[in-house]
């Protein structure tokens, strides 16, 4: 009888000390941060975190069980959410939101385990030299009652767990970031809206890509076509000046466009030295650019940059095009103003 007292004793010496360490000793919050630093403008990296339609290609929770059911809803940033529900034991069903959304700085979420537990997600973003600084960090909260020391202890086993989570995910965000466009367009002022088509007369362009003075007096003499055009048969301009992007090939030196202005009246029957159509129009995205040749330049490389980091599809077969609010003068002394349009799927 007393070799059981005795164990009964040691018992509960030994409970009474694992209940002391884990209320007094342990912690009871679980906080762990991992970090990375991405080859990439934090445009480019924010636009991989801010939309979680994007994160399932790099989210190590995503990864284990890809063949779940995934629902979501709202757009990316402040509160777009995320539900899944899995056959996998250790995925279960959950749900992810944004609760908060700093553009190029900063993503908040929190991740619903079900009655498992609930996580905060805080990934920041700061700008380096050539490269973005991630700074991923996760925590959570032991809940009160008879389950907050049990829930100390496991913190200690959880924060392995999801470091080693957390560095997975962002070498992946890291190798998926940086294939994208080693281009910065966190300046960029994109607008998406539906075109409508209009009458369009143009003439077609043909010069090289390379010599900026026979670009202009090439399309001057296509314009030139136009007006006379235009002037003969009493059409009237409906809009400022429209290009159309049909090749632009630099390695080749060679570049190909309609110029034009779309007009209102009736079209003509015999169309000479001209042609006659219809103006892009569906789905685009717009930008608005005043300066030179290489800023317009610089336009169209930032444009290509943000649709394909924020995987935005590309109308198959559609063709860029511009609207000319304001033609640069010969000296360079006044810049372009114009709109680029790119058409989407």
């Amino acid at each position: 009888m007393r070799w059981f007292l005795g164990l009964v004793l040691v018992v509960a010496l030994i409970t009474g000390v694992l209940y002391g360490v884990g209320r007094f000793l342990l912690s009871n919050d679980l906080e762990v941060t991992r970090t990375v630093s991405i080859e990439r403008p934090r445009a480019a990296v924010f636009a991989m975190v801010n939309d979680l339609r994007i994160a399932r290609e790099w989210s190590p929770f995503y990864a284990r069980d890809p063949d779940a059911d995934y629902s979501f809803s709202g757009d990316p940033g402040e509160g777009q959410s995320m539900r899944w529900a899995s056959n996998v034991r250790d995925v279960g069903r959950g749900r992810m939101s944004i609760v908060a959304s700093a553009p190029n700085e900063a993503v908040e979420s929190i991740l619903e385990l079900g009655e498992r537990a609930t996580l905060n997600s805080a990934l920041t973003l700061r700008p380096g030299e050539n490269a973005t600084s991630v700074a991923w960090t996760v925590t959570a909260q032991c809940g009160d009652g008879a389950i907050n020391v049990p829930c100390r202890y496991m913190n200690l086993i959880m924060s392995r767990q999801v470091g080693e989570q957390l560095d997975s995910g962002l070498a992946r965000l890291k190798t998926l970031t940086e294939q994208l466009p080693n281009v910065d367009f966190e300046s960029l002022n994109p607008q998406f809206s539906t075109v409508e088509p209009q009458n369009f007369v143009y003439a077609v362009v043909e010069t090289s890509a390379n010599d900026l003075t026979e670009i202009r007096n090439a399309e001057e003499l296509g314009i030139q076509q136009v007006r006379d055009f235009m002037a003969r048969y009493a059409l009237t301009p409906s809009g400022p000046l429209v290009r159309v992007v049909t090749l632009h090939d630099i390695a080749a030196n060679r570049m190909s466009f309609r110029v034009g202005f779309p007009f209102s009246g009736a079209t003509p029957l015999t169309v000479v030295g001209v042609q006659i159509g219809q103006t892009p129009s569906g789905q685009a995205m717009n930008v608005l650019v005043e300066g030179n040749a290489r800023q317009v330049q610089m336009a169209y490389a930032q444009m290509y940059a943000y649709l394909q980091a924020h995987r935005i599809p590309l109308r198959e077969g559609g063709l860029p095009w511009e609207i000319v609010h304001q033609a640069p003068s010969a000296d360079g002394s006044t810049p372009t103003r114009m709109e680029i349009f790119i058409p989407l799927q």
